[in-house]
């Protein structure tokens, strides 16, 4: 199922791949029914045969590595990965004494501003427990770099890049393109604020000012779980991690915004070394003593 995207919504994406991805939403929203219709026979006919959003975890020995791959949004729509289930999966491994460590494998555009912060809470609750190591291979913009950036340790892969921090919304005035076809919307609702930022007619002053009120304090929010997950000052955050920007793998580590350049297959192979397995050997220790105390 599609979330709804409506003019109230908030987007943590790379400019780029949310102006794609807005394109074929509001391209799909102008189809006929019938020719709807089709296209869902269409893509239930191949369903069978393509896989559909990221990839299943899989175990490395002691290692849990989880794709985090595509936009990101509560349910996986748009063929990305579902935030909801993502906060499952972390959360799980967190609680997991076979796991000796979690390996995000970074590969996203970022995405809604829904449900991110609840994933990143989960990704930040885990690293208490174990280690839990994201690796941009090869990008984690936007509210992906939200989560990397919550891990124990942020990589990004030597061609790898990171960055696109900040908030969106936006809105769409089709009152001329409906007087070109001789069209005429005319919204009827209980109090104004029913139909706030409405596409029917220009944005007003009012509207806009709520929108922008919204975005900042989203940015906010985004801007403190960087800070915390970081370990710096909320008010460093920009200096550093940028308002929009995107850095190389390299000018990440430089800047501090990663913990430096790994491919995924060098941090697969660090954090299933001895050093993982003693770690989780260890807890094992420590419960079966807990246990034989009781």
């Amino acid at each position: 199922m599609i979330e709804a995207v409506g003019a109230r919504t908030l987007w943590a994406m790379h400019p780029a791949a949310l102006s794609d991805l807005l394109a074929q939403i509001t391209i799909a929203a102008k189809l006929p029914d019938s020719i709807k219709g089709l296209a869902a026979m269409l893509q239930a006919g191949t369903a069978m045969t393509q896989a559909k959003g990221p990839a299943d975890p899989i175990r490395e020995g002691a290692t849990l590595i989880v794709p985090v791959q595509g936009p990101l949004s509560p349910r996986g729509s748009y063929g990305g990965t579902s935030t909801e289930r993502l906060t499952q999966i972390v959360l799980e491994a967190g609680d997991d004494s076979k796991v000796g460590a979690v390996i995000l494998h970074l590969m996203s555009p970022g995405g809604l501003v829904f449900g991110n912060a609840e994933a990143g809470d989960a990704i930040f609750a885990v690293r208490a427990k174990k280690p839990i190591v994201g690796v941009a291979s090869p990008y984690a913009f936007s509210a992906c770099h939200w989560l990397g950036t919550q891990c124990s340790a942020f990589y990004a892969s030597t061609s790898g890049e990171v960055g696109s921090v900040g908030v969106r919304g936006g809105h769409v005035d089709v009152s001329g393109f409906e007087d070109k076809i001789g069209m005429k919307t005319t919204l009827i609702a209980s109090s104004p604020e029913k139909i706030a930022g409405h596409p029917y007619g220009p944005l007003s002053d009012e509207d806009r000012e709520e929108m922008q009120a919204d975005i900042d304090a989203c940015n906010q929010t985004f801007v403190a779980a960087i800070a915390r997950g970081r370990g710096i000052e909320a008010s460093a955050v920009p200096g550093i991690h940028g308002e929009g920007r995107t850095f190389s793998a390299a000018k990440a580590a430089k800047a501090g915004i990663t913990d430096g350049t790994m491919t995924l297959r060098e941090a697969i192979a660090k954090y299933s070394s001895s050093r993982s397995r003693l770690d989780l050997m260890r807890r094992r220790a420590e419960v079966q003593g807990m246990a034989a105390a009781i």
